[in-house]
């Protein structure tokens, strides 16, 4: 069994957060590393791994309903880290306005962050990549394409 790393935008669509269903199954947050050909992924430099929902075993796929449903979700670390944005903007009160525009998910410790809500929000094809920072480091319109989030932060995409 192996754990396969994950880039920081990719969306866990037909994955389950693993804690959740072992804490439903009421059995290790480890069973799943003896489950036979069970695909599970996680984000680099996380700890937080995520089971493909058709691999896992029959016996327990009639349970997987009661878990979260993930689809266009990130975890926070890999938006902050694909973003660029700090972590301290996804904390209700540090009363960031970006925290207002983004839709925060917590799964018992792990915070997510819907990714495809961002990008529908902001009309933005999904091959987009993209980065949040404050507006004054951004160059003259015509050469940097830009989108004002707020009075200071700002998202660039290419």
């Amino acid at each position: 069994m192996t754990i396969n790393k994950i880039s920081h935008n990719t969306m866990l669509d037909n994955y389950v957060l693993n804690i959740e269903l072992s804490k439903i199954l009421g059995i290790s947050s480890n069973a799943y590393r003896f489950w036979k050909s069970v695909k599970a992924v996680k984000y680099d430099g996380s700890r937080v791994v995520y089971l493909e929902i058709n691999s896992i075993p029959k016996k327990h796929k009639d349970l997987v309903y009661k878990c979260k449903k993930l689809d266009g979700y990130v975890q926070a670390q890999a938006f902050c880290k694909y973003t660029g944005l700090a972590p301290s903007h996804l904390t209700k009160s540090n009363n960031s306005k970006i925290y207002k525009i983004l839709d925060i998910l917590q799964v018992g410790t792990v915070k997510l962050v819907n990714l495809k809500k961002f990008y529908d929000d902001l009309g933005l094809d999904y091959n987009y990549q993209i980065y949040i920072e404050k507006c004054k480091y951004f160059g003259p319109s015509p050469l940097e394409k830009k989108i004002k989030l707020d009075d200071r932060m700002c998202l660039g995409y290419y």
